[in-house]
């Protein structure tokens, strides 16, 4: 009977950790809402609960698995461990972690960034003390997702100077706005050689209202790659010119055509029309014009699917070598057909100027709108939001009008409607403060 019951519970585990998988993979598809993640959370959450009503017997096979099983499988066994206030498993789980195994690592971590029980925030905060790296990376993490306490804790762990937990302490350090950290962060900020380093600092920077770390980002933008987002993120109407020059750019087009799609200038329109017509830079080009001008114009595509040589029969792998493309019983291509922005250029052309008229030189736009707060909250709130899109909406309220909801785009699903139902409160409260379609730095007009 025991084995039996045994096995229930390691099916509760198998299909928790089906879902959790499936969860990761659709969170950056291009296909589906953000919204309909709550599904898979729901399910997941009734396996979750069938373990925590399994008590001592459960624990056995949690534990088992934790160690034993599929990623999936440790990370519902560590939110059952946090949900009964297990820390001696839970330190048991994390000491057996190898920060190398990064599927382990990110469900682990995943599992206690949602689940970490009430009165744990001192030993998320301890664990930043020590000298070994991995307690380091995942208290790191849970601490900035979850807004802990912890910025001095970090800017010790960081003054280390750890190359591999440098990018998370930095990142949790923008999460906090640790003032304490902006001149260490200023100090160092042109002495980093590490591009990420560089551009996660530089993040903080902005989210913690530094202004001259603008400045900084332009003069560096002319001979290197990563201030191109920073630009957009927080820049004004004089980086335009550089972004457009960027944008033409094989080796940064794709990021300085978003960025471009994030300042809203509508100068940058023609050249990202004509940007479309290049099979490398529709998909950013057709991104960006649709920030702009929310002209919602879409298609239907077909996808193929990549084709591993070392899966096909050797038949097959001749034909492919003389390009012939496997296809299914009825003659069809592997492949998908998704609904996504149309990269027409025609279509787009057609679209502009019918309606280039509605549009002044001297605004701002997102979503065909003057920019402003409301703007961001539609694109945190819109099901056809990418989650690129969500992620830097999400920074640009931070950046641009200094107002911080704890809020990531990997948070549960209800989560996030509690929190957008914040900021939209906020938005409310905030009308006729912001000028529509200026341009903002934390708070601030830019003249």
């Amino acid at each position: 009977m025991l084995d039996f019951t045994a096995e229930i519970y390691r099916e509760h585990l198998e299909e928790a950790s089906s879902l959790y998988e499936q969860r990761l993979s659709r969170m950056d598809s291009p296909e589906g809402s953000w919204m309909a993640l709550q599904d898979l959370e729901e399910r997941m959450e009734s396996h979750v609960d069938a373990l925590m009503a399994g008590e001592d017997l459960a624990h056995g096979v949690c534990r088992t698995q934790a160690s034993e099983g599929e990623a999936g499988e440790l990370h519902a066994a560590v939110r059952v461990f946090c949900r009964q206030n297990q820390m001696d498993l839970l330190r048991e789980v994390l000491r057996g972690l190898d920060p190398d195994q990064g599927e382990r690592m990110k469900a682990a971590i995943d599992a206690v960034k949602d689940e970490l029980p009430v009165g744990w925030d001192h030993e998320v905060i301890q664990m930043l003390s020590g000298e070994e790296r991995k307690p380091v990376l995942i208290a790191a993490e849970v601490a900035g997702y979850r807004r802990l306490p912890a910025g001095s804790e970090l800017l010790r762990a960081l003054e280390r100077k750890d190359p591999e937990t440098a990018p998370i302490l930095i990142w949790a350090l923008g999460r906090l706005s640790e003032r304490n950290a902006s001149a260490w962060l200023s100090d160092h900020f042109a002495a980093k050689e590490d591009e990420s380093l560089r551009f996660f600092s530089a993040l903080a920077l902005l989210r913690m209202g530094e202004p001259q770390i603008l400045d900084q980002c332009s003069r560096l933008a002319s001979t290197q790659n990563w201030p191109t987002l920073l630009l957009g993120l927080g820049g004004d109407r004089s980086s335009v010119p550089f972004l457009l020059e960027k944008s033409s750019q094989d080796e940064e087009g794709l990021n300085g055509s978003f960025a471009l799609g994030l300042l809203g200038d509508i100068s940058a329109i023609e050249p990202l029309l004509s940007h479309l017509v290049e099979p490398k830079m529709a998909e950013s080009s057709a991104l960006a014009l649709n920030l702009i001008t929310g002209a919602e114009i879409y298609e239907e595509a077909f996808i193929p699917e990549e084709i591993d040589e070392d899966e096909l029969f050797e038949e097959e792998r001749e034909k492919f070598k003389q390009g012939q493309v496997p296809t299914r019983l009825d003659g069809k291509p592997f492949g998908i057909t998704i609904t996504r922005l149309s990269q027409n250029s025609d279509e787009w052309h057609k679209w502009w100027s019918k309606n280039r008229s509605l549009f002044k030189h001297d605004v701002r736009y997102r979503n065909g709108r003057p920019y402003s707060p409301a703007c961001l909250l539609e694109n945190l709130e819109s099901e056809k939001s990418p989650r690129r899109i969500r992620k830097f909406a999400y920074e640009e309220l931070v950046i641009r009008y200094g107002v911080d909801f704890p809020f990531e785009t990997d948070m549960p699903v209800a989560q996030q409607k509690k929190v957008l139902g914040d900021i939209a409160k906020w938005v409310q409260a905030s009308t006729g403060r912001f000028r529509e379609g200026a341009w903002y730095f934390a708070g601030q007009l830019i003249s």
